[in-house]
């Protein structure tokens, strides 16, 4: 993995997990115990997560949504024979932030600021979005966007389109909120 990639402003924070090869249950990362996508207590530093790694306790390392004003999308369909598929092309050309390929390397993430109008969802066609309460494993496998920008339209873009039947009121965290 090149966590080297990964934005610093994620590396500051204290929302690391670990995880296991052909897992996907979120450990904590000083202690060989569960994590959870919702108790701050259970989540580590970017260095003790990524020392875990380095060290073989764990293969990989994950960051948590925790309703800081960054949304999180994952394409599980990202590639056609080793080419963007038309569905993550279109997300990642409307959104234009740091995006990166998924463990698999068959899918794509990618994190963005701005708000929802709810903590997540999965549409049952290949995208999720989240804000809070879910964790992504991360690569730093970067592609194309390498930072991490504000840009609600390519939020409410890929609402509207993938995610038809949601209420458009946001709650919770907003841009202006941020200090």
């Amino acid at each position: 993995m090149s966590y080297v990639n990964i934005p610093e402003e994620l590396r500051k924070e204290r929302a690391w997990v670990n995880v296991w090869n052909n897992s996907k249950v979120p450990m904590q990362s000083t202690v060989r115990k569960a994590a959870s996508s919702v108790l701050p207590e259970t989540w580590s530093t970017f260095e003790e997560a990524h020392n875990a790694v380095f060290k073989g306790a764990y293969d990989g390392l994950g960051y948590v949504f925790h309703d800081t004003g960054l949304v999180g999308i994952d394409i599980d369909a990202g590639f056609n024979d080793c080419f963007l598929s038309p569905l993550a092309a279109d997300i990642i050309g409307h959104c234009k932030s740091y995006t990166e390929k998924s463990r698999s390397g068959r899918g794509v993430h990618i994190l963005i600021r701005g708000t929802l109008p709810f903590k997540g969802k999965n549409n049952r066609q290949s995208v999720e979005i989240y804000q809070s309460s879910r964790y992504f494993i991360m690569t730093g496998k970067v592609l194309l966007f390498h930072e991490i920008i504000e840009n609600q339209s390519g939020i409410d873009y890929v609402l509207e389109k993938y995610f038809p039947d949601t209420p458009k009121e946001r709650t919770g965290y907003s841009a202006s909120q941020r200090i």
